[in-house]
């Protein structure tokens, strides 16, 4: 995997698409494939560094049982517009094709008003925990966890 300084920077590498089926998008994004919390399929999600949160597709959270978790009370802001919800952790493993699959936990927001297919990895409470580097020219997305 990837190195820094001679240390370990990630512990695994998977492929990234630029497409996703359930979420079609006129540019390219980056999907990724992780596993939430029990569950045994994967689960499709946008890398969003620009987001506030992560969002958990309904299907999955209600799968989960997150609709009728406790969490904290919020709104977001997003192009579908306000969206009230909770702000829930949940653990997550990032799949890895090469190198070592990587568990941690993120915050997620969870809405029953959110659109199906419309997973999303956001920058707070996620991936500002962990380290992650992307090759475009391969499409590979590599991770492991924060110093």
């Amino acid at each position: 995997m990837l190195t820094l300084e001679g240390a370990a920077f990630t512990q695994g590498r998977s492929t990234f698409s630029d497409h996703s089926k359930e979420a079609p998008e006129l540019s390219a994004k980056i999907f990724v494939r992780l596993l939430v919390g029990d569950l045994d399929s994967a689960v499709i999600a946008q890398l969003d560094t620009g987001a506030a949160w992560s969002v958990l597709e309904p299907k999955v959270a209600n799968l989960l049982g997150l609709t009728k978790a406790e969490g904290f009370s919020t709104f977001l802001e997003t192009r579908f517009g306000r969206k009230a919800g909770k702000l829930v952790k949940v653990p997550i493993r990032f799949l890895a094709d090469e190198g070592a699959s990587f568990e941690t936990q993120g915050t997620f927001f969870i809405c029953s008003d959110w659109p199906d297919g419309r997973t999303f990895l956001g920058y707070s409470g996620l991936l500002d925990s962990i380290r992650f580097a992307f090759d475009p020219q391969a499409n590979h997305f590599y991770f492991g966890p924060g110093v």
